[in-house]
């Protein structure tokens, strides 16, 4: 009996330390160990929680010891399914199916169980390659020149190691999220300026850029796939590196070879042939390798925008305003000049629009690089 009191206080404390620090799950993942003399029973209820709070890599660590007891229990292998589909573990196909033989056919997270099975299909079908921007400093801003007054003034930034997108998203990628989840489809008010039909693309369209989604779109396509939007000093410095260049590529004009944008800001719409596949310019791949940073579509990223914060932003991780009217975008777009497409200039955007230059890039935490300082 003593046992199962020790039990359920650690369970307690493990729910309330958990809740206290929510919003940073598997913050601590690499460092966590099952707690020791739970029973079975108990370290499902405190499994449970933590993957209700997001903390799956500890939720996994609490499933699999106590399977060591409870191998064919119905709750851990439901467990154990959500925790390898939301850290994208190549099992969690077999975990899911697994399940579903156990489990009543009125089960009534039979259908969530379905939708993660959809979801470990999309990972396989649309792989998200990621870069890895390593833990330092770099100089963020540009005065002078072609340099707005938003941009300044220069100054220094650290921000610890981060994952970006080496690619923009594709219609193909966001097709498979909206067909697993249900979310809208990319559209615009006005029709003519949509490349898709209801909730299918259009033909030839998949390797392009998805386009006419809004922030709140953005936010929750990367969601999904295990990341987030860049802040604006992430993906400055994934564009530029740390030796303070123009663009991605450097300091060298911008060209037909490596960026798709616009001499004089006067190209028109013509339809899907106005984008560029997303992996088309090998000439202008930033410092860590990450394509079409300058030009092809503008790409959302987390911060609100205010055009004075450079004058007090923080010198470590900065994540923007905490409020503000409109959300920042960054990179320029097939209708953007040279001056447009420097790394270093910033645009704002309501939060809620939906345009034909404007896409999506994502980022996500290092939290499997141990050395961040």
């Amino acid at each position: 009996m003593r046992q199962g009191r020790r039990g359920l206080y650690w369970v307690f404390m493990l729910i309330v330390a958990g809740t206290a620090d929510s919003t940073a799950p598997d913050a601590l993942a690499e460092e966590y160990h099952a707690i020791p003399e739970l029973s079975a029973q108990d370290r499902t209820v405190l499994a449970a929680n933590l993957v209700q709070q997001g903390q799956y890599k500890n939720g996994l660590t609490e499933v699999m010891e106590a399977m060591k007891e409870l191998p064919n229990d119905e709750t851990l292998m439901r467990l154990k399914g959500v925790c390898e589909t939301e850290l994208q573990l190549p099992a969690a196909k077999a975990t899911i199916m697994k399940w579903l033989k156990l489990a009543p056919q009125a089960h009534s997270e039979r259908a969530k169980m379905l939708a993660l099975l959809a979801k470990t299909q999309a990972s396989l079908e649309t792989p998200n390659d990621w870069i890895l921007v390593p833990a330092g400093e770099f100089e963020m801003g540009a005065e002078g020149g072609p340099a707005q007054p938003d941009e300044g003034p220069k100054h220094k930034v650290f921000l610890d190691a981060f994952y970006i997108g080496k690619y923009e998203v594709t219609n193909r990628q966001y097709h498979t999220f909206v067909k697993s989840t249900g979310h809208r489809a990319p559209g615009n008010e006005d029709a003519k300026y949509s490349i898709w039909r209801g909730d299918e693309m259009l033909d030839g369209i998949g390797q392009l850029p998805v386009i006419n989604v809004s922030w709140d779109d953005a936010v929750a396509y990367c969601k999904w796939v295990g990341g987030r939007l860049p802040t604006e000093a992430e993906w400055e410095k994934a564009a530029r590196g740390t030796d303070g260049r123009m663009y991605p590529w450097g300091n060298d004009p911008v060209t037909g070879n490596r960026s798709n944008f616009s001499i004089e800001n006067i190209t028109f719409w013509e339809g899907p042939a106005t984008l560029a596949r997303t992996d088309q310019y090998d000439y202008g791949k930033s410092a860590y390798g990450a394509y079409e940073m300058a030009g092809n579509v503008w790409e959302w990223v987390q911060d609100f925008y205010d055009e004075n914060y450079y004058k007090n932003s923080p010198s470590k991780n900065p994540t923007g305003p905490s409020s503000g009217k409109g959300r920042v975008v960054r990179g320029g777009s097939w209708q953007s000049n040279p001056d447009t497409v420097r790394s270093a200039n910033r645009n704002k955007q309501d939060h809620g629009d939906r345009r034909i230059y404007i896409g999506i890039r994502c980022a996500k935490d290092a939290t499997d690089v141990k050395d961040t300082k």
